[in-house]
């Protein structure tokens, strides 16, 4: 980033200070510098003018909007008109070269119209290739400029969509959280206190992550497991619940956005628990190098179709489209009456 931040300040001063110098060293400016000194230090100049004029102000207005553009175009023709005065410009050969002109063209007068000529070559010689190069760099400069702009707008994109997204989970996580309370509260209340601390810390986790882009994943399954270890306060003997961790040469100090699975570890409880029928709920967590798979499995005992259109599962497709593009694979299946969810997400 920094290089190609930096890249066309480089170019400019390869241009100013070696390429320009070299070209017009090859010229016959030496020749001219003995009776004209004044007019090649004012061409000169121009020179470094026009690359500034053009890399600066006509080249940047070109992609700045119709009246920027005409703006260029009308310093470009200034430029032209200043080129032109510059190149008219008549002046004697040098004294020490003119027997040898002589010699070549036979006359002075012929001598004086060649040196016209290679002079009035030189001059647009050099304009065209300041110009060219410095609308080269320009061109460079102004389209990374856009390209850093529209980096910018989509990274305050991406993150106002996330804020809404978690604004949105929190609710569906106390929604879900507060109705199992409540049936504890129902049924027994001592384990209604147990899940009441439970809830606490979960929703102390939630509170001091919020606003976070990434959570140690360490602390994300500590939180998945709390929350699994407090929905069973609801279950009866008909639901069992098989929680696995799995490490394999696991990547210390892994990171991973906060409450991005938990959305499925709770429609598991929501569609996979009745309290008339047996199910068994399966929830697996494997970390291998960087990689993550969480695996989820339950029976659909319930009815899905509100789910199929509801926020949790929609808001949990976005987040990983915007936070992992193309280091996620999600696959969502319903086969004999069960519920599969699979996800491999890449963590670095």
């Amino acid at each position: 980033m920094h290089i190609n931040k930096y890249l066309s300040l480089y170019m400019d001063m390869i241009f100013c200070l070696v390429l320009l110098p070299f070209m017009i060293w090859l010229l016959p400016v030496d020749r001219w510098l003995n009776n004209n000194t004044q007019f090649v230090m004012l061409f000169i100049t121009w020179l470094y003018a026009l690359y500034g004029v053009n890399r600066f102000y006509i080249t940047p207005r070109i992609f700045k909007g119709r009246n920027n553009f005409i703006l260029a175009v009308f310093a470009f023709v200034i430029t032209l008109i200043i080129t032109y005065i510059i190149s008219k410009y008549r002046f004697e050969l040098p004294a020490s070269h003119t027997p040898r002109m002589r010699h070549i063209l036979r006359t002075r007068e012929e001598a004086f119209r060649s040196g016209i000529i290679i002079h009035q070559r030189a001059v647009w010689f050099l304009y065209v290739v300041v110009v060219t190069f410095s609308f080269a760099v320009g061109t460079f400069s102004a389209m990374f400029r856009l390209v850093g702009e529209r980096q910018a707008i989509e990274q305050e994109m991406k993150k106002a969509e996330l804020a809404l997204y978690k604004a949105q989970i929190n609710p569906h996580f106390l929604f879900n959280t507060l109705n199992t309370l409540y049936g504890l509260m129902l049924t027994d209340i001592k384990q209604a206190e147990t899940a009441f601390m439970q809830f606490m810390s979960l929703t102390k986790y939630m509170y001091n992550n919020a606003d976070r882009e990434h959570v140690k994943l360490n602390e994300e399954i500590d939180y998945i497991t709390q929350y699994i270890e407090l929905q069973k306060n609801r279950l009866n003997s008909n639901t069992k619940v098989h929680f696995r961790t799995e490490r394999i040469n696991e990547i210390p100090d892994l990171t991973i956005a906060p409450m991005l699975v938990i959305t499925f570890v709770e429609n598991a409880f929501k569609y996979g628990v009745t309290s008339h029928r047996k199910s068994d709920i399966f929830i697996g967590i494997k970390i291998e190098g960087h990689k993550l798979h969480f695996m989820a499995q339950n029976p659909i005992l319930t009815n899905r179709e509100r789910d199929k259109i509801g926020v949790g599962i929609i808001n949990c497709r976005k987040r990983l489209d915007l936070l992992y593009p193309d280091k996620h694979s999600l696959e969502i299946t319903e086969k004999q009456n069960n519920y599969y969810v699979s996800l491999m997400l890449n963590l670095v």
